[in-house]
């Protein structure tokens, strides 16, 4: 099967339009961008743990005495006084930093005025580019980010401006085991929360069932019997291991992990983390796995009025919810794949609300649209999916099966038989391999991916998880543009251009992203053709994803791919936060980059279980100087997620943090 090869006109089409673009807005002048920083700003976090002392201790006091004598003096006596038995209360302090905002660009003053709405005041219309992500109204068929973001389903607690990361939703309280690091916490649900639909009251029973059918290790015995397949599988079984959790009382549940994890609130049972949410096990029991494939039931200020899979989603605001009922009646989402009718919706009015790509925000802009987003960035980055360097999975020590060394790749290193045919005297296969992955990081110019593909919008990324605009970042990872070098490093690692300058031939996979995310496919165009330049023969693939994940999963994957991933990859990931999961074999059985070594596993668990914040950032520092030097992964340009919408119809939409998705809370939105 013949791959197809990257044309170079396609990548220069793409520059011109996007290079007029920005000319056309600016007058031909450059660019001006405020940056915003926000500096990250510790929150302490107090975990108090009682431990009875197993033996009586003999405490020395000194006591001072006054003696009336001939001689007025002081006499110090030391006196040995004998205590009973008493707990002494231990209290371990675990800070987390605030996510950090990346810059906010200047926007765009517009020529002429938004045309008016031609909706119902409080009725919005969304031109979207895919249905909601919803996928079925339970966790292990994948109920993704869309439920939550769009107000219908809750969880225990969301990131905010005023209280940081850790503000409590559905959690009444909680209580951490006395262990440290502590293994389970003890959640109190909120009393009189109800679920839509007439399905009763928010139970324990709910929050149970629905962590355990988040949980692959758990999903088909304690859950809705199917193996789950939700968002970040790899990761919820890594963390929740395979103790399912349980109910104490009507509002109170117990969930248990293999290891803590400081970011437990956020990422694993946060507004804004994973996809998992808490909905109704009664709805699930009552009506069957059919009829919750195509309904939701949830807590949040939204419900589900109507789904049409792939066409359409219509969402109205719950009266008297008990958090907070929206101004907004309804929002219509409509499936509109084609960005120029998405454009031409939001410029006749018809559209209140639309996705459109970062390269196209300017134009809108300009129409007196208004963009807005919860401050999140993807930071894309290239994943050499294969580097495949564990040989026993870090928990259970089983033998790990390696699949993805059948035949010798350039970008790919073997630790196991480092001295193979093809390697230049005195050279290693590892070694050889890290040249060549250094060589195609430095042939990237990221300044004219920015401006190609998001219209100047974003900013360079490096390497993966870490974000260039924090106030940890060290100028020492920066990997500047330099193709000469580039060539120079290619013939050093054995790899010569030949007759017809080409050096090697490379798949690289660059998704199709269905939603709003179109950079994706471009990136992989424009990073190709620098690639080219320097001698490697790149083959584009623009697939389906969900024909690539799979690789993913069975770890079989040796195609260099543009990804994101997890929350560690996104711009406001505090700097102290866990970071390399995706990078280690502890989330085998789920998705991951395609890439595991030891170094990234042994950071991930050591700074999940660091309760100090200078020593959790020490402990990512070190491991941004293991990705800069052996680079399994290369960053090339964060992209900020947008929406955008007509003031007419939305007066403002005050967001709260973002830590992934590119909008949250339509309850906030203020209607004119």
């Amino acid at each position: 099967m013949l791959l197809p090869r990257f044309s170079a006109s396609r990548w220069i089409v793409v520059l011109l339009l996007s290079g007029a673009a920005v000319l056309a807005a600016c007058g031909g002048g450059e660019k001006v961008v405020e940056v915003t920083r926000v500096v990250e700003k510790p929150v302490a976090q107090t975990v108090v743990v009682e431990k009875p002392v197993a033996i009586e201790k003999v405490v020395q006091q000194t006591v001072v005495v006054e003696k009336p004598v001939t001689v007025e003096k002081v006499v110090q006596q030391t006196v040995v006084v004998e205590k009973p038995v008493e707990k002494v209360v231990e209290k371990v302090v675990v800070q987390t930093a605030t996510p950090q905002l990346p810059p906010t660009p200047t926007p765009r003053p517009a020529v002429k005025p938004a045309p008016k709405s031609k909706n119902a005041r409080g009725q919005l219309v969304w031109a979207t580019v895919e249905s909601d992500g919803i996928a079925g109204g339970f966790n292990a068929v994948n109920l993704c980010c869309g439920g939550k973001a769009l107000g219908v389903v809750e969880t225990l607690f969301r990131p905010t401006h005023e209280k940081g990361t850790e503000t409590p939703l559905l959690a009444a309280s909680w209580k951490l085991d006395e262990k440290q690091p502590p293994e389970f916490v003890q959640v109190t649900l909120r009393k009189g929360v109800a679920m839509h639909k007439g399905y009763g009251e928010l139970t324990a029973e709910d929050l149970v069932w629905s962590v355990n059918d988040t949980n692959a290790n758990t999903s088909a015995q304690h859950g809705s019997g199917s193996v789950s397949v939700t968002d970040g599988s790899g990761e919820w079984a890594g963390f929740l291991g395979k103790t399912p959790a349980e109910v104490i009382d009507t509002y109170t549940a117990k969930i248990y992990w293999t290891t803590f994890d400081p970011r437990w609130t956020t990422w694993f049972f946060g507004q804004d983390g994973l996809g998992a949410g808490v909905v109704s096990k009664k709805a699930f029991d009552k009506n069957g796995r059919n009829w919750n494939l195509d309904n939701l039931v949830g807590t949040g200020p939204f419900e589900v009025a109507e789904w049409k899979r792939g066409e359409s989603t219509v969402v109205r605001a719950v009266p008297n919810h008990w958090r907070k009922t929206a101004q907004v009646q309804t929002i219509r989402r409509v499936v509109v794949p084609d960005e120029t009718v998405r454009l031409a919706m939001l410029q006749t009015g018809e559209a209140d609300i639309a996705d459109i790509s970062q390269k196209n925000v300017p134009e809108v802009q300009l129409f007196g649209m208004v963009s807005k987003g919860s401050g999140t960035a993807g930071m894309l980055t290239v994943m050499f999916a294969g580097n495949l360097w564990e040989d026993t999975h870090p928990k259970t020590g089983a033998k790990l099966e390696i699949l993805t060394y059948g035949a010798d790749q350039p970008w790919l290193g073997n630790p196991r038989t480092p001295d193979d045919s093809n390697n230049p005297k005195g050279m290693n296969d590892m070694e050889q391999a890290r040249l060549v992955r250094q060589a195609l990081a430095m042939s990237i110019d990221r300044d004219l991916v920015n401006k190609a593909v998001l219209s100047g919008l974003g900013w360079p990324v490096y390497i993966p998880y870490f974000d260039i605009n924090n106030a940890n970042w060290n100028n020492k990872w920066k990997v500047s543009f330099d193709a000469k070098k580039a060539e120079e490093l290619l013939d050093q690692a054995g790899f010569p251009r030949g007759k017809n300058g080409v050096r090697f031939t490379m798949p690289f996979y660059a998704w199709n992203n269905p939603g709003p995310l179109p950079h994706f496919a471009d990136t992989g165009d424009v990073v190709a053709q620098m690639w080219q330049k320097i001698g490697v023969d790149v083959a584009v693939l623009h697939y389906e994803y969900a024909v690539f994940r799979p690789s993913l999963v069975a770890r079989s994957a040796t195609i260099p791919w543009v990804d994101t991933g997890p929350l560690e990859n996104f711009a406001t990931t505090p700097w102290d936060w866990p970071r390399g999961g995706q990078m280690s074999a502890l989330t085998r059985g789920g998705k991951s980059h395609g890439i595991e070594f030891a170094e990234a596993t042994q950071n991930y668990l050591a700074v999940g279980l660091e309760p100090d914040i200078a020593k959790r950032i020490a402990l990512n520092n070190k491991f941004a100087d293991y990705l800069h030097h052996w680079m399994p992964g290369i960053g090339v340009v964060a992209a900020p997620s947008l929406i955008v919408y007509n003031p007419t119809a939305i007066k403002d939409w005050p967001m709260e943090l973002g830590l992934r998705s590119t909008y949250n809370s339509p309850e906030n939105i203020i209607l004119p």
